[in-house]
């Protein structure tokens, strides 16, 4: 391409920046699009730090950043949800859907490239940047926080502008598996929970979220598979509570998980993130109370098992109930007879529930409020996650990969 074929000028260099926010799951192909986009004008691309350089032909060069952390990302997208949140825009029911849709964002990827005076060539890497967001399910925020579609339609600015009437948000197909039709059922399970909803005085969206789960859409583990993920989290669990609790050590953590893999034989189907934990030479705390809190999850998959009641949302779950259950039997087949699996519509119902319950906790979190209802949103957030994967939310991913967006 002849724009890029001048020498810049140092005189010249000048930087614009542009922000990508995606649905999808597979972040990395982000890259793998941009490469095929502006292939006809690099010169060379190479791996910097968080990111790629790309140097095109006129030895000018642009910039990407991904962020993918699911931590980082939730935290992001909450406050940059609450920011628009504050939009003075009339059209209050896409305000809601465009706060919706920014809250669904899995991944972000910033974008900073030098420009001149020559403006075909600025349109051109824009343009570009335009056919990578439509690619990869991305929107386009400027640095003056307008919001735009891949289709270079606004979707919102913070003084409060649109061009739409109405808007219906988008998410990964992986995860929202629109590919089915709401049955009378499905209908009659969502205004039942919103029915309890607003009973408990729990606040919720005029309209059904995109993240419900349709029961033609549920596929849930195998008998043999939840109670394997019960008795694995039970353990990390509570190598972590050897580590925190009062004269704690790494040595009573690793002695405390010892005896319930020589019990369950848990190593051989421990997931990478749960290795990578108890491998550590010295866990930090952080990680340690993230693994403690997985009791919670714990005690959902129990509860899908037969063995509990769940507690209600407002409390933890009963910790000793969790460890004396799992110490009564000495092998996973032992483990698996005594259990009574609960049904599907059981285990979909309770999704449900949880499901605007936590969109409760989250709305709360950026708009500054007390979390409605008495819901502690850890035990909220951690059922969720445990939910998704029992009826298979995401798709039948593995357990570390589970992301209970809302």
């Amino acid at each position: 391409m002849g724009l890029f074929n001048r020498k810049k000028k140092e005189e010249d260099k000048k930087s614009a920046v542009l922000t990508l926010y995606s649905v999808t799951l597979d972040s990395k192909n982000i890259y793998e699009v941009a490469k095929e986009e502006f292939l006809e004008v690099t010169k060379s691309i190479k791996e910097i730090e968080g990111g790629l350089e790309f140097i095109f032909k006129d030895e000018t060069s642009l910039n990407l950043h991904l962020k993918d952390d699911l931590s980082f990302v939730s935290n992001h997208t909450n406050g940059m949800a609450n920011f628009f949140s504050q939009a003075p825009l009339e059209n209050k029911e896409v305000l809601d859907k465009a706060i919706l849709q920014i809250k669904m964002f899995t991944c972000t990827v910033g974008i900073t490239f030098e420009i001149n005076e020559d403006e075909r060539r600025t349109n051109y890497i824009t343009n570009t940047i335009y056919e990578i967001a439509e690619r990869t399910q991305s929107f386009v925020l400027y640095p003056s926080m307008e919001l735009y579609t891949s289709k270079g339609e606004l979707l919102i600015s913070i003084n409060g502008e649109t061009d739409f009437e109405k808007y219906y948000p988008i998410a990964s197909s992986d995860i929202l598996k629109r590919d089915v039709e709401m049955t009378a059922k499905d209908e009659e399970r969502y205004k039942k929970i919103i029915k309890e909803c607003d009973e408990k005085k729990i606040p919720h969206t005029s309209f059904m979220l995109g993240t419900q789960i349709m029961e033609q859409e549920v596929v849930v583990p195998s008998i043999e598979e939840i109670a394997k993920r019960a008795v694995t989290i039970f353990s990390c669990a509570v190598y972590s509570e050897g580590l925190l609790m009062e004269n704690g050590s790494i040595d009573i953590a690793k002695y405390e998980f010892e005896e319930m893999n020589k019990r369950y034989g848990i190593i051989d189907y421990i997931s990478k993130k749960e290795k990578e934990y108890i491998e550590m030479e010295e866990p930090d705390e952080i990680t340690a109370i993230q693994f403690a809190w997985q009791y919670e999850r714990c005690a959902v998959l129990l509860w899908a098992l037969g063995f509990i009641e769940l507690n209600p949302c407002t409390e933890i779950c009963n910790v000793r109930e969790i460890a004396k259950i799992l110490r009564s039997y000495d092998s996973l087949d032992e483990l698996m007879k005594a259990s009574n699996p609960r049904n599907n519509e059981e285990l979909l119902d309770m999704h449900t529930r949880v499901l605007y319950y936590h969109w409760a906790c989250v709305d709360a979190r950026i708009n500054n409020k007390e979390v409605p209802g008495g819901l502690d949103s850890g035990v909220v957030q951690e059922q969720h996650y445990a939910l998704n994967w029992l009826i298979s939310a995401n798709g039948e991913c593995d357990w570390d990969d589970i992301s209970p967006n809302t």
